[in-house]
């Protein structure tokens, strides 16, 4: 006995060990190494040591160390050229034009036996008598910041270590979550509305129907997204089919403004992500016995309260399966927004997009993402609380 339990339970971690290395590797390092990116901050501390290493006792209310003159010299003359303007980068982040101002010194070649490495740097670009680039050094010494996380919320860290605001023209990105979060939310509302009715009516067929139909509705997610978008932009563009219609009969006597703004971006996204509501609701009210609610039906309970207490309650996980499904890919929708929405109506995708690749800053892309992450799964952690107290419900008034 105890050799066949032992067998079998070989067996059964022989055949979820592919799954687990699948997750491991699709979902855990991944997410791993994006927590890692928007934290790590090394490019300065391994290009330029000693100057870390001079000014890891100074503030920046002090004069400038003059070893630190003589360090930086000495890094710039022993640290081959990709690592210096790799440090050169990570600078500009903290202040524009410190790339350059990095980069002048580490061209001059200045030698690390000079007399005064202090006048020969600032001869290189006068801003090394300025604190500013040196308090920079010393804010990018890491090797683990906050930094990009608190740019991701706008918020930044004084040279006195003190958390603030940044200045109005540089905090967006309270307002670009609050809108990916919005859209999809009403992406998710429009599609529980218009799916729900649908996918009653699908319950409600016969198995071949049901497949029939349901092929009909997953004809979207076979079309090319460019597809999908160029149609919505022709269906609501100008002389587009709405607008024809519009004009031909009189309602409105110039076209409207429905495409390239955030009507558009709705009504593309509901159009294509309307599958994944569908799906698991018709499949969860499928599994619903029938017997049910001709029961409830037959003990005086009207078509609502047949639908609210016995038939909703029961398919509750098809019903959380399709808000999350939705809302996930709503939040996370990148070239649909991109396409047909205006400058206004860029989603959190677009500037991610744009931090990994314009602006060649993937640690503070990979910040914004783990914000997301984070507020995603508080959103989660809500639906499974609202679908737990129902299940919960259902099970107190199943044994009253």
């Amino acid at each position: 006995m105890a050799t066949t339990g032992l067998r079998s339970k070989l067996v059964t971690g022989a055949l979820i060990t592919p799954a687990l290395l699948f997750l491991a590797t699709t979902l855990v390092l991944p997410l791993g190494l994006m927590i890692w990116e928007s934290i790590r901050d090394i490019e300065v501390r391994d290009a330029l040591p000693r100057t870390v290493e001079s000014l890891s006792e100074w503030r920046a209310s002090e004069p400038v160390p003059a070893e630190a003159y003589a360090a930086l010299v000495e890094d710039l003359a022993s640290q081959p050229s990709d690592k210096i303007a790799q440090a050169a980068r990570r600078l500009n982040v903290e202040a524009s034009s410190l790339r350059t101002v990095l980069l002048a010194a580490a061209n001059a070649q200045i030698s690390a036996k000079i007399p005064d490495p202090r006048a020969a740097l600032i001869a290189a670009h006068r801003r090394w008598a300025d604190p500013d680039p040196w308090i920079a050094l010393r804010a990018a010494s890491g090797p683990f910041t906050a930094r990009f996380l608190l740019a991701a919320v706008d918020l930044e860290e004084k040279p006195d270590g003190q958390i603030a605001m940044r200045s109005a023209d540089r905090a967006i990105y309270r307002e670009i979550f609050l809108r990916t979060f919005l859209v999809a939310g009403i992406v998710t509302s429009l599609c529980f509305v218009v799916g729900l009715p649908l996918a009653l009516f699908l319950a409600s067929l016969k198995a071949q129907s049901c497949r029939t139909l349901l092929l009909l509705i997953m004809l979207p997610l076979w079309t090319s997204v460019l597809v999908r978008a160029m149609a919505w932009i022709l269906i609501l563009g100008s002389n587009g089919l709405v607008n024809a219609a519009l004009v031909g009969g009189g309602i409105v006597a110039q076209p409207l403004a429905l495409i390239f703004n955030r009507f558009s971006v709705i009504v593309t996204m509901t159009h294509v992500l309307l599958p994944f509501m569908v799906l698991p609701m018709t499949d969860a009210l499928r599994r619903v016995p029938r017997d049910q609610l001709r029961a409830a039906g037959s003990l005086g309970a009207t078509p609502w309260t047949v639908l609210r207490r016995i038939y909703l309650p029961q398919a509750s996980a098809g019903l959380g399966a399709g808000l999350i499904l939705v809302f996930a890919s709503g939040a996370g929708y990148y070239i649909t927004p991109a396409l047909v929405g205006g400058g206004s109506d860029q989603m959190l995708g677009a500037f991610v997009q744009q931090a990994a690749l314009r602006i060649g800053d993937p640690q503070f892309a990979a910040a914004l993402g783990v914000v997301f992450l984070a507020i995603f799964v508080l959103v989660l952690a809500a639906l499974a609380v609202l679908f737990g107290q129902s299940a919960l419900q259902r099970r107190v008034l199943s044994h009253a």
